[in-house]
């Protein structure tokens, strides 16, 4: 049984794949299994792959799309043909640090049946919508919230709760679509819970593809507070509290189905 299948959608950046990919297999020692979704490269990524799964074997699979469909449908795919007990998913520049995945496992294993993630703390560049902070070999990792509800940039999962919940809503293009598979999980009763010590580094921050889809992020956003009943935005300060990590009110009535 494999413990873990790691979701990896990509376009045209063949050489930060390389180093995920070579971080994941370099510092985990679980079972694992990397599914990357090609979103129609026109780099080298096609060639680096192969060369990849000349070395990794059958741990390695890789669906090519005819053309790029964007990440939510690009990581619903992946779900589809992922195995593992658990499921999780990298961006293309990520980098889990040293034994981050095997951490990760070892802590959703022993989760609380209604711990529906774990969050996995990660680089973040802005000083906003901090819900907590780690220090990890002198650099600083972070968890956000949205309007005060702790959610999973990053999550690890048993995949029987991915299925439980429905993936993500394609009806977002990107950014939108983590938080609300978290707010889906608070809205039907379980948890998000911080993975302490587990951490991915970035190579890079700076990706054009969102420059380029800052629109389409932004109409993302819309939807999303269109989709949830969430408490107004407070501009004055972090108003996240540990002691109530879900301040989510529920589903606004005209987009309730399709949660």
């Amino acid at each position: 049984m494999i413990d873990v299948s790691i979701i990896l959608p990509t376009c045209n950046r063949g050489h930060l794949l390389s180093r995920c990919i070579e971080s994941v297999a370099r510092e985990t020692r679980c079972r694992w299994e990397l599914i990357v979704i090609d979103g129609a490269s026109t780099d080298d990524t096609w060639e680096r792959l192969l060369r990849h799964r000349e070395q990794l074997g059958e741990r390695l699979k890789i669906i090519r799309e005819a053309n790029r469909r964007g990440f939510v449908k690009a990581m619903n795919e992946g779900f589809l043909h992922a195995t593992g007990r658990n499921m999780m998913w990298l961006n293309d520049d990520a980098r889990p640090i040293l034994g981050a995945i095997d951490q990760a496992v070892q802590q959703i294993d022993f989760a609380p049946a209604d711990v529906a993630f774990l969050a996995i703390f990660h680089r973040w560049h802005s000083p906003r919508n901090i819900a907590y902070q780690t220090v990890v070999n002198g650099a600083t990792y972070s968890l956000c919230h949205i309007r005060g509800t702790l959610y999973a940039n990053f999550p690890i999962g048993r995949r029987e709760m991915f299925d439980r919940l429905g993936y993500f809503d394609e009806r977002f293009i990107f950014c939108a679509a983590d938080p609300d598979l978290s707010l889906k999980a608070w809205w039907n009763g379980y948890r998000i819970e911080p993975a302490w010590g587990v951490c991915i580094d970035h190579e890079e921050t700076r990706d054009l593809r969102r420059e380029e889809d800052l629109p389409k992020m932004q109409q993302d956003n819309a939807r999303l507070f269109a989709k949830w009943d969430l408490p107004p935005r407070n501009p004055l300060w972090n108003d996240f509290n540990p002691a109530r990590p879900c301040t989510l009110r529920g589903l606004n009535d005209s987009l309730s189905q399709a949660a």
